[in-house]
């Protein structure tokens, strides 16, 4: 189910202009992550697809493509920088494992083509749990079975990688997602379920009310795109210093 703060015409106006650019190319297309599981914040989330391709990444032209995500962001201004669309080769994804090619366009990253597929594995998981069919196939038509143990191994490794950035990444930004990102991960570990980061805060707040304020000044931040709080020593570090407990325990507990 879509979350209703995420307008409908917009998922409809995205899956129009991709399914155009792609044609009969196009094996199935998902909307994923907090727009369809919760915890969805208009001001800043993401919109999630997944679109997967009868053709594999290195054979499409994707000009056309970048087009479509240009147009939709021209049209609608506050959606720039917060697409996430991940395209795929219907043979690629079933064997994401032995790695293969992807193409994406992200926040903080222009549209582009790279390897690295086994690397989404998270994602993987998500959409063919959780996500929605926006056109084709539905999704455990095209990803593999993923067991819950290996969703749960990608998460510790992620978990692990953003600890390490938010040591050299100095951007209050970066801070606070690295703060929400591990109670996200600790919530989904203990809890057994897949969460969104502002559940995860929620969960963790009241499992470490000491904390509090600091999560408290993570989501503002996190609201506000960076541009608020998490800028001073005390606050930058506490949050080094949450951030590395619950590393730990993610990494304990997975």
């Amino acid at each position: 189910m879509i979350d209703r703060q995420l307008p409908v015409e917009l998922v409809q106006e995205l899956t129009s202009g991709i399914s155009a650019g792609l044609g009969e190319g196009l094996v199935g297309l998902y909307l994923y992550g907090s727009s369809v599981s919760g915890g969805f914040a208009a001001e800043v989330s993401d919109i999630d697809l997944l679109a997967v391709t009868s053709r594999d990444i290195s054979e499409l032209d994707f000009t056309n493509l970048d087009r479509v995500h240009r147009a939709f962001v021209d049209r609608h201004p506050a959606w720039n920088d917060r697409l996430e669309i991940v395209y795929v080769g219907r043979e690629a994804l079933r064997l994401f494992r032995g790695g293969g090619c992807l193409a994406v366009i992200s926040p903080g990253e222009p549209f582009h083509v790279g390897n690295g597929v086994e690397l989404w594995l998270q994602n993987w998981y998500l959409v063919r749990e959780t996500g929605v069919t926006l056109h084709g196939l539905a999704p455990d038509a095209v990803i593999p079975a993923i067991g819950w143990n290996e969703f749960i191994e990608a998460i510790a490794r992620y978990a692990a990688e953003v600890r390490g950035r938010s040591l050299e990444e100095a951007s209050p930004g970066a801070r606070a997602y690295a703060v929400l990102t591990m109670c996200r991960a600790l919530c989904t570990i203990l809890t057994h379920r897949p969460c969104s980061k502002r559940e995860g805060a929620a969960w963790v707040r009241e499992r470490m009310p000491e904390w509090s304020w600091l999560i408290d000044a993570a989501v503002e931040c996190w609201l506000s795109r960076g541009a608020v709080g998490f800028a001073d020593d005390e606050t930058r570090a506490a949050a080094e210093e949450l951030i590395r407990l619950l590393a730990d325990e993610v990494a304990t507990c997975s």
